[in-house]
This record gives structure tokens, C-alpha cells and sequence, in this order.
């Protein structure tokens, strides 16, 4: 990180050493002996100031910048942002690190946890800790500058600190005359905004970068979201290493880039029911600083108090599995077998037994009325009764033949 020297006017001298001192990024409560040379870590000069822009305070000019910090001789500076607006720095102070709870000033990080585990989200998640394309993004601030993103990043420590509203002006670079650069402006009130908004879920102080992944132990099933699949990390987003089959979505079915895999965000894997049981295994890593987010003060001296943004480099590692059964077979097929026996059960059970029992006697009403036909069978033995008659009239039908002739 280059950092550069500018004429700056005798007024705001005063007010640029009281923010130069607070970078943030999250740290452990305490400092190994090895991470210092003797006589280190030492507050660094004026000239290695990296600059953000003026803010507009109460119509003055206000400066914001990076202050540089030695660990080592000949090393790299870190850098730090300033906890406090009114207190000035001394340069080439010399520092040491200690816990939040040691913090000898007495605004707001002093006294409230939650204004401490906020600043600490901030120096964390913002410029330079993470990238600028990190943080362009988590914010959705395209064309974000690093002067943007340092004017941004101080502003919000102090608001959270000392209460300082920004009312979202700035000054050009010299800190002349207000600056004209209205979508400057508006690049720097968004990310101001943001670090102070609903995403700022504050992070304690640690020993580093940490870095979890959750999923349930028991298998999804395809056709559904599986998951949740839950991050947890000192850092924005992650890069989720593995072979995904199917697309990483939110809960809502959002598009999730893997390699920019949100924090502390239900994520799922999107499986379509056709899929075959699998499993995949997702992995991450994370490179951040040991002592992020630590306090350095005034050794024997009162000096604006910065909390730092890189240290020592260390490593986190962490994976889960994620693992779905095919869908079950259709009961579809099943479904229709069970209902077949249905339509013949109320068959038989319809008026098929009540109607014959009703009907039995109807039958037998005309079999009343058959035998009355019957009557005649009886009748025809009535010309049988003749055949008798027919004889015995027969005998004097001799003599009655004169007489029919007479």
C-alpha cells in the first residue's frame, strides 16, 4: 500500500492526527512476545499517512487516513484506524498492544460492548482488510476507490465511537474547497451506510480469522433444497472449494457464487428430482492476520488510540459434507390399485343384497296369478267329461232316427 505525502493546511493538522490511529481487524486479546523486535511497535510518521478524503465537519474539513505501525525493524508498516476523533497522535510514539477492556480513553467504545464488537465488524470486513472487490461487492458500490473506502471505513468508527453524524460532503484533496463530485459522494454515504447497517452483526475479539461450515448430518432429498448450509466467519464471504452437481442457491432460490459464498446465510444446494443419491464435500480456507482488531496505545504516553489491520499471517481451514437420497419411487402406480377393489366393494355391497330380498315376494305375486291361467287346465279335462256323454246318447240314437225322419 503506497503512502503518499501532501501539503496539508495548519488547521487541519491537529484534526488529522486525532484520526490517524484506529485500523481495524479482529485480534487476539493479547500479543506473543515474537511478533515485536525490542522497541517495537513503534506509531510511524506523518509522511507514511495513507489518505482517504476530507469529511465535512460542521463546515470545516476533517481529514481520514491510515496511520502506518512498525513491528519490525525494516519491515513493512501495518496500518490502523483511529478509535478516537479529538485525540491527537504522536508520532513515532512508541506502542504496545493490549485486550478491549484495557482501552484508555472514555467515549463509547469504552463503555459499550456493543459499539466495541461493532468497530470490530467494520475493521474486519472493510478496507484493507478485506479487498476492495470484496468489499465493492458486499456493499454494491461499483467504481469504489480506496480513498472512498478509507473515508467510509474512519467515518463509521467514529460514528460508533463519538457519536460524529457525517452529513455525506466531502472536500476536495487538498482540503481547499468542498468537493464538486456528487457520485463520489454518493460511493462513500453507501459504504458509510452499509458498515453501520443491518449487515454489521458485530464480531467479538479473537485471535485471528475464524472460519466455520455447518450442514446437516442426515441426507436431503433430491427434488428439494438440501441444506441449510451455514458459514461462519470473521471474513465476508468465503470461496467454497468442491464440485458442485447442482447450483448453490438461497433459501429463497437465489444464485449463490461459490466463490463468493455469503457469511452467516442459509445456503442450499438445489437438487432436481431426477438426481441420484450423492454426496459432495465442501471445503474453504482463510488468510487473515493474528492480531486484527487489537489494540495498540501510547506506551507511557497518551496518544490516539489505533486498532490494528494486519499482523502476523495466519490460516484457517474448514469443510463439510453434504449428502441427498433419490426420490423415492412414484406411488402413483400404487395409488390406482388400492382404488380398483374400491369401486367393486360398493357393488356388491349396493342394494344388490336388499334388492333381491325385496323382490323375492314380487316374484311370488305373480305366481298367484299364474295359477289363475291354471283354471283352464282344469277346464279342458270339462270336454273330457263329454267323452263319457258322447256314448250314452249314442245307444238310443237308433230309435230316435225313425223319429227324426217322421
Amino acid at each position: 500500500m503506497r503512502t503518499p505525502n501532501r501539503a496539508v493546511p495548519r488547521y487541519v493538522l491537529a484534526a488529522m492526527m486525532a484520526a490517524a490511529m484506529l485500523f481495524s481487524a479482529l485480534v487476539s486479546p493479547q500479543a506473543r512476545a515474537d511478533e515485536y523486535d525490542p522497541g517495537y511497535p513503534k506509531l510511524g510518521t506523518s509522511q507514511e499517512l495513507y489518505y482517504g478524503h476530507y469529511l465535512d465537519r460542521d463546515g470545516k474539513p476533517y481529514s481520514t487516513q491510515l496511520l502506518a505501525v512498525h513491528a519490525k525493524a525494516g519491515a513493512k508498516p501495518f496500518y490502523a484506524y483511529c478509535v478516537e476523533l479529538d485525540v491527537p497522535a504522536r508520532w513515532g510514539t512508541d506502542l504496545q498492544q493490549v485486550g478491549w477492556d484495557q482501552f484508555p480513553g472514555t467515549n463509547n467504545f469504552k463503555t459499550d460492548a456493543n459499539v466495541r464488537a461493532k468497530v470490530s465488524w467494520i475493521v474486519q470486513r472493510s478496507y484493507p482488510q478485506s479487498s476492495l472487490e470484496e468489499i465493492t461487492k458486499a456493499a454494491d458500490v461499483p467504481g469504489l476507490t480506496e480513498k472512498e473506502a478509507v473515508t467510509a471505513t474512519q467515518s463509521a468508527i467514529w460514528n460508533l465511537t463519538n457519536g460524529f453524524k457525517w452529513n455525506g460532503k466531502l472536500w476536495d484533496h487538498y482540503g481547499q474547497a468542498p468537493d464538486t463530485d456528487a457520485a463520489r459522494q454518493q460511493r462513500v454515504k453507501k459504504l458509510y451506510d452499509y458498515l453501520l447497517g443491518p449487515a454489521n452483526t458485530g464480531l467479538q475479539e479473537s485471535a485471528g480469522p475464524a472460519l466455520t461450515i455447518k450442514a446437516p448430518e442426515q441426507a436431503g432429498e433430491a427434488g428439494a433444497k438440501v441444506g441449510p448450509i451455514l458459514i461462519e466467519s470473521t471474513a465476508a464471504t468465503v470461496k467454497l472449494e468442491g464440485e458442485l452437481p447442482y447450483p448453490l442457491v438461497t433459501a429463497d432460490g437465489k444464485a449463490v457464487d461459490a466463490n463468493a459464498a455469503p457469511v452467516g446465510q442459509e445456503l442450499f444446494l438445489d437438487v432436481p428430482a431426477d438426481a441420484p443419491a450423492g454426496e459432495v464435500k465442501l471445503t474453504s480456507s482463510l488468510f487473515g492476520h493474528a492480531n486484527a482488531g487489537q489494540l495498540l496505545i501510547g506506551k507511557g504516553k497518551r496518544t490516539q488510540t489505533i486498532i490494528l489491520v494486519h499482523s502476523t499471517p495466519k490460516k484457517v481451514d474448514a469443510e463439510v459434507k453434504l449428502m441427498w437420497n433419490a426420490k423415492p419411487t412414484p406411488p402413483a402406480p400404487s395409488t390406482p390399485a388400492p382404488s380398483t377393489p374400491a369401486p367393486s366393494t360398493p357393488a356388491p355391497s349396493t342394494p344388490a343384497p336388499s334388492t333381491p330380498a325385496p323382490s323375492t315376494p314380487a316374484p311370488s305375486t305373480p305366481a298367484p296369478s299364474t295359477p289363475a291361467p291354471s283354471t283352464p287346465a282344469p277346464s279342458t279335462p270339462a270336454p273330457t267329461t263329454p267323452k263319457p256323454n258322447v256314448p250314452a246318447p249314442s245307444a238310443p240314437a237308433k230309435p230316435g232316427l225313425p223319429k227324426t225322419g217322421f
